[in-house]
């Protein structure tokens, strides 16, 4: 079993990879082993540990140390976007992609297939970020996104989509506490999109869906002509009645972007 380790060291601080000829010059990443070094780029496990003799303990490399590849590799460019349509979950101890996909009511092929950057579904490294895909709903070509951003500790993320036209609103939310946690007046979360020129709001009530932590909304506002204009969304703990303005706490709050 080859075990990593992390140090709170500067790359300044390690021992200088060999002269590479031939070869390639690496950067450790957060998560990288020797081991899994050589199974990406195809050469044997003591091909990397020969050509790599400043490193004293190969159980034991850490991110921004460099390490000679001794073979000639090209760098795959990385995505221009991750996660472009879910929301991004930073792995904690004792993760794995089956307990994840259960915990957002996903299924696990739909979670491998969303995070090709993890070479092997049975290990995650904590603090490696995974990608959870939004649940399958009908959202329309050409629809406008919203990323929202935790404002509360320990809330995951959202993700929004608006037809400007329609108008409707699709959004997911994602590590949402029960409302009563936070303060017993809130027992419901309402997603709110935001006209800034007109200072108005609309608003659609949340659902808790069967996975815990995650809330979904869907509604088509025929009371609306059209969502121009309106370019945020911010989702909030609420009483019961729910006020025509947010009142409650702030969880999470996003841009909309065509």
């Amino acid at each position: 079993m080859n075990n990593h380790y992390s140090y709170h060291i500067s790359p300044a601080q390690f021992p200088p990879p060999p002269k590479c000829p031939g070869g390639t010059i690496y950067t450790v990443r957060p998560g990288d082993t020797m081991f899994r070094i050589a199974n990406e780029y195809g050469i044997q496990l003591n091909q990397l540990i020969a050509a790599n003799p400043q490193v004293t303990n190969p159980n034991i490399i850490s991110p921004g140390q460099e390490l000679c590849i001794p073979i000639e590799i090209t760098p795959t460019p990385p995505p221009t976007e991750f996660c472009p349509n879910g929301t991004i979950y930073i792995a904690q101890q004792g993760d794995t992609l089956f307990l994840i996909s259960r915990r957002y009511g996903i299924t696990v092929q739909k979670l491998i297939e969303a995070n090709p950057q993890i070479p092997d579904p049975n290990i995650l490294e904590v603090g490696q970020r995974v990608c959870i895909p939004i649940p399958d709903l009908p959202i329309p070509n050409g629809a406008c996104k919203a990323e929202l951003m935790p404002i509360y500790r320990g809330v995951l993320g959202g993700t929004a989509f608006v037809d400007v036209g329609t108008p409707t609103l699709w959004i997911a939310t994602f590590g949402l506490p029960a409302p009563a946690i936070v303060n017993p007046q809130f027992s419901v979360y309402v997603a709110w999109v935001y006209n800034p020129t007109a200072g108005s709001y609309v608003k659609t009530r949340l659902i808790p869906t069967d996975a815990p932590g995650i809330e979904v909304g869907y509604k088509a506002f025929e009371e609306l002509i059209t969502f121009e204009g309106f370019t945020e969304i911010i989702v909030t703990a609420e009483p019961a009645a729910i006020p025509n303005a947010p009142s409650g706490t702030v969880f999470l709050k996003g841009k909309i972007v065509c």
